[in-house]
């Protein structure tokens, strides 16, 4: 399995490739600016589609040092959505040595939209891993 990770507010993430659709790297904000923490739609291939902040997504993410510049681009059979963030660093192939652990399924009275399944250790440093499929806040 392939892994795209990238980081917000200083903690690392990472999503199964085959959940991504795309990436746009310097998303614009109101006049140029960088994007702040509300909603937003860009145009991607031709279609208008809606970038949320990542805290829309992750329970309790701190304070990014910086403004989010990217966005990933996820289709959950319902529409094309985009999350907010930091920076995309690589992708990463996932194999039986890697040191790897699967978390406990979710309880449905969790608040998180999206879902932790695993950690994984890559250049020794943990990276939560997040299921886009079932999504809950757009």
């Amino acid at each position: 399995m392939e892994i795209l990770l990238f980081s917000v507010a200083g903690v690392r993430y990472g999503v199964p490739l085959s959940q991504v659709v795309g990436l746009v790297h310097d998303i614009p904000g109101e006049d140029g600016a960088a994007p702040g923490y509300e909603a937003q739609v860009m145009l991607f291939e031709g279609k208008d589609v809606p970038v949320f902040p990542a805290g829309d997504f992750l329970q309790e993410v701190g304070p990014s040092t910086r403004e989010a510049r990217e966005a990933i681009i996820f289709d959950d059979g319902s529409g094309l959505y985009g999350m907010a963030i930091d920076t995309t660093d690589s992708v990463v192939g996932v194999t039986p040595g890697n040191d790897f652990y699967m978390l406990p399924p979710q309880e449905a009275t969790e608040l998180s939209p999206c879902r932790a399944w695993g950690i994984l250790t890559h250049a020794e440093k943990p990276v939560i891993l997040l299921d886009m499929s079932r999504v809950f806040a757009h």
